[in-house]
């Protein structure tokens, strides 16, 4: 029998998995067309470069950040003071807020035509999590 924990996991991964699916759906809808498309809908690639077997890869970055509150929690417990009288005690944890910074790498690659332009032809699956 499956605990929430598994099925919590579960949906988790079913979620990312889907997730990528779309990504590499939109990148699979570019095949064949000319990169100025691309970025006239993404903007203009992070780097391009000319691979060595003469296709030029273009390549997007997507950084996404994810900030956490922090928290504080504070325990008070009574003891018996060296006078003979009860004292409070208050013992507090502090738990700092953080931030994560997630890069997403996605690649293009094309081929040069005959006519000089570039078109697409394939690209690198994202990153699980992409």
């Amino acid at each position: 029998m499956l605990n929430a924990q598994h099925l919590k996991f579960g949906l988790i991964i079913a979620l990312a998995l889907g997730l990528s699916g779309c990504a590499t759906d939109i990148m699979q809808g570019y095949i064949g067309r000319a990169p100025q498309e691309v970025m006239a809908r993404y903007g203009p690639p992070y780097i391009i470069f000319d691979m060595p077997d003469g296709r030029r890869a273009y390549q997007w970055l997507q950084i996404s950040h994810s900030t956490s509150t922090g928290s504080e929690e504070s325990h008070t417990r009574w003891v018996d003071g060296s006078n003979g009288h009860r004292e409070s005690v208050t013992t507090t944890q502090i738990i700092p807020s953080t931030t994560e910074v997630h890069k997403c790498f996605y690649t293009m690659y094309a081929h040069q035509t005959p006519a000089g332009g570039w078109v697409f032809d394939s690209f690198e699956k994202p990153e699980f999590g992409c």
